[in-house]
């Protein structure tokens, strides 16, 4: 708190209180000059209660109308997300400052997240940033405005909003940036959250610029953290964007600071849970992202990790589940281990008990071409992510030898004519219904490629090395697998797409 703002609030407590002693004398002499005129015009009613007391029934109090809250709690419950975001739009526009109803908007996006409608979350979202930005004027609001940035990022990694989380990020970095004559220290750790998101955006393309955002702020907070401005939050701050720089830009300096820091960090503050909490963390972000691609040293990395938290986890919830996930991880690194060995081999043998929006009904038209199989599923936000690529790539290489298959199991869905979707149900789904409410459902995305249902007791996904979806596989024209690439996002797409090129002797 600044020096004028804390005399500001002297002085008003100063006047308020005599203020309100004043207040409540006069309304006490107010009180008593009428106190005589009450007692007489009680007694009169009072007569005339009795007189009429038989004549006429006791009526309840009605009932209050529920508040805006309740009434948009209500719907969400109902599953009637767009009358939600109409309730509260309509009351904002009554009380165009109220915070705590635009704050509602998170509970509206969750609620159009539970339909996997993305851009209806999406747009939730937008608005509370809106109402936001103009009111973020202190360290504290710009972090509560990144956090929503971070939420937007989340939810726009699933559909199509990439624009306007560009946008969002962008306004929310310049807000930061104003306030940072007033908030010169404070300040950089919302803005260096929000660098952070904005790199990782554009790293696929322009990996400089990626690179040269982190660096600016890296510097910057450098400089907070060798002076007695420093604290946990700055410190913290520049871990993360460390790490982020590490495993974005295979940066080992990065890597090596980060160590060091933590290092110093923790012995700093040996007691400090957010510490110790960002240090497991990132240990179980940097094992996951190697896991993939370099699973040795991702294992190598992941027991250094085990050794070093192991001490801790009795200090920390946080580092006693972050424990719990990196000893989990250890089947995938050895699954990613076995993709790596698939490489150059025959593809594993199909297991399939029905096909779905084609009509084929046998393998043999696949031989000879290059198949992308796609294990996916219905209820999968980061495998629908995928669809623009896969319509993409089977239109300009479909009539050269390209073929996209689609490998998913049976959950339970039936088409409903009336929301145009499919639905899990509650009941037992014959396997044609549901093969055909899934054909439904690809027709409904203009998805033409043909999908394999594989038996409830089937091991193939274990054969694909399938620990998450969308898991892609990439085979030759002579039935060898060349590449296999798990999760959704742009540089997976860019490097299948490469390959698919290579292979089809482009």
């Amino acid at each position: 708190m600044c020096c004028r703002t804390f005399w500001q609030v002297l002085i008003l407590v100063a006047v308020f209180i005599p203020l309100t002693q004043t207040a409540v004398a006069l309304q006490a002499q107010d009180a008593d000059k009428t106190d005589t005129t009450k007692s007489n015009a009680a007694a009169t009613e009072a007569a005339k209660s009795d007189d009429t007391a038989d004549d006429k029934p006791n009526e309840p109090d009605a009932p209050e109308p529920p508040t805006v809250p309740e009434q948009v709690q209500a719907a969400l419950k109902t599953g009637d997300a767009a009358e939600a975001a109409k309730l509260i739009d309509e009351a904002l526009k009554e009380s165009p400052d109220d915070r705590q109803l635009a704050q509602l908007y998170q509970s509206v996006a969750y609620g159009y997240l539970r339909k996997r409608d993305y851009a209806g979350a999406s747009e939730q979202l937008i608005k509370l940033f809106d109402f936001l930005l103009p009111r973020t004027d202190s360290p504290s609001s710009a972090i509560y405005l990144a956090t929503v940035v971070q939420q937007l990022g989340i939810f726009a990694a699933q559909g199509d909003e990439a624009e306007a989380l560009e946008t969002a990020t962008e306004k929310a970095i310049s807000r930061c940036r104003e306030l940072a004559s007033e908030y010169p220290v404070e300040i950089q750790v919302p803005l260096s959250r929000l660098i952070q998101l904005r790199a990782a955006a554009i790293a696929g393309e322009d990996k400089e610029s990626a690179q040269q955002m982190i660096t600016q702020q890296l510097e910057t907070l450098r400089a907070i953290n060798n002076t007695d401005d420093a604290s946990e939050a700055t410190i913290s701050a520049a871990l993360s964007l460390l790490t982020f720089a590490a495993l974005q830009f295979d940066d080992e300096n990065a890597n090596s600071e980060a160590d060091e820091l933590f290092a110093r960090a923790l012995e700093t503050y040996p007691d400090s849970e957010s510490l110790l909490g960002l240090y497991a963390r990132n240990e179980l972000t940097a094992v996951s992202a190697l896991s993939r691609e370099k699973p040795d040293v991702a294992s190598e990395r992941l027991e250094a990790a085990v050794e070093k938290l192991t001490p801790l986890a009795e200090k920390s919830r946080i580092v006693k589940s972050s424990l719990q996930q990196l000893q989990s991880m250890k089947s995938r690194i050895e699954a990613a281990k076995k993709q790596l060995e698939m490489v150059g081999k025959p593809v594993p043998d199909l297991d399939i008990d029905g096909w779905a929006n084609s009509d084929i009904d046998s393998t043999d038209s696949l031989k000879g071409k290059v198949v992308l199989y796609d294990f996916w599923a219905v209820w999968c936000g980061p495998c629908l992510a995928t669809f623009p690529h896969l319509k993409e790539w089977r239109e300009e290489f479909g009539d050269k030898g390209f073929e996209v298959v689609g490998v998913t199991r049976y959950y339970g869905y039936r088409w409903n004519e009336e929301s145009n979707n499919a639905e899990r149900s509650k009941e037992e789904v014959p396997a044609e219904e549901e093969r055909d409410a899934i054909a439904k459902f690809l027709q409904s995305k203009d998805m033409k490629h043909p999908t394999i249902f594989t038996p409830k007791d089937s091991q193939m996904q274990k054969e694909f090395a399938v620990t998450g979806i969308p898991h892609a596989v990439l085979v030759d024209r002579d039935g060898n697998v060349q590449m296999i690439k798990v999760g959704s996002g742009p540089s997976n797409a860019e490097a299948l797409h490469a390959k698919i090129v290579e292979l089809l002797g482009e």
